[in-house]
């Protein structure tokens, strides 16, 4: 049988408000084996997740940031290495293969004559009835399954992989064969804020000189309204993934508002 690893990684995910636990949850029937690197968090993060099921196989490093261009892609690279199966699949804790897709994509690691295989995304907002639309969505594809090659590697900004010195070009976004659904904005106003400004910092290689505290964002959360979303948001009305429907509290964090507000704006209101 042709095995499939999925990896991933995480550090202080309960604090920061990823869906780790229904995240490792969701994808136990795809996945022959579920590798976490896991940077010894503070919040509870470990004991969430260490014995949800023994295909989960946690390991924990200490993240070295002192590298600010790097020591994402190290982490990463890391879980990779870890897999054991014959092909891959790099997600990070807040993002769902729904399980539609899940037959078919092992049938496709049997059959494909591909080393590297695209999925289309679909970003969701404040709750998981709204989502980006795609046309304005800046992260419309990524290159996250591959077979377990020695010479693969996560590169760049973290969010896709190679074969190490080839160019990764752009692609149709359509012609992926798989959708994932992205719940990174489906956070805790502060902590979506905090998220984008640590982001923000990490990308001008600033990470170590300052760091706003995190109380700064409490104070100052992320408004759901901020007009610069608002025109490029669209209702979504399903299929909702398997985690959505089992525990939909757990992905909705803006009391619906911005639904509500769509709505409105659809019927006149």
């Amino acid at each position: 049988m042709t095995k499939l690893s999925l990896y991933t990684f995480v550090k202080d995910g309960l604090y920061y408000d990823y869906h780790v636990i229904d995240m490792l949850k969701h994808h136990l029937p795809l996945a022959d084996e579920i590798i976490v690197n896991e940077g010894f968090s503070k919040d509870g993060t470990y004991a969430a997740i260490k014995d949800i099921d023994p295909k989960i196989k946690i390991h924990r490093f200490e993240w070295d940031r002192t590298d600010a261009n790097e020591w994402f892609l190290r982490f990463k690279n890391q879980a990779r290495e870890l897999c054991t199966g014959d092909w891959c699949i790099l997600l990070d804790c807040d993002e769902f293969i729904p399980e539609w897709e899940f037959e078919n994509i092992r049938r496709s690691i049997v059959t494909s004559s591909q080393d590297l295989i695209p999925f289309r995304y679909l970003n969701f907002y404040g709750n998981y009835k709204v989502n980006v639309r795609p046309s304005q969505s800046m992260m419309k594809w990524k290159m996250i399954m591959h077979r377990n090659r020695p010479d693969i590697e996560v590169w760049g900004d973290g969010a896709n992989v190679r074969i190490r010195g080839e160019k990764l070009g752009d692609i149709d976004a359509s012609s992926a064969p798989f959708i994932c659904h992205h719940f990174g904005e489906v956070r805790k106003p502060a902590r979506l804020r905090q998220k984008w400004n640590n982001a923000s910092q990490s990308n001008r290689g600033h990470w170590q000189r300052f760091q706003f505290p995190a109380f700064l964002f409490n104070l100052f959360p992320h408004k759901w309204k901020d007009p610069d979303y608002l025109d490029k948001l669209e209702i979504y009305e399903g299929p909702y993934v398997k985690a959505v429907r089992d525990n939909p509290k757990e992905f909705v964090r803006d009391g619906f508002q911005l639904y509500e507000y769509l709505k409105s704006q659809q019927t006149g209101g």
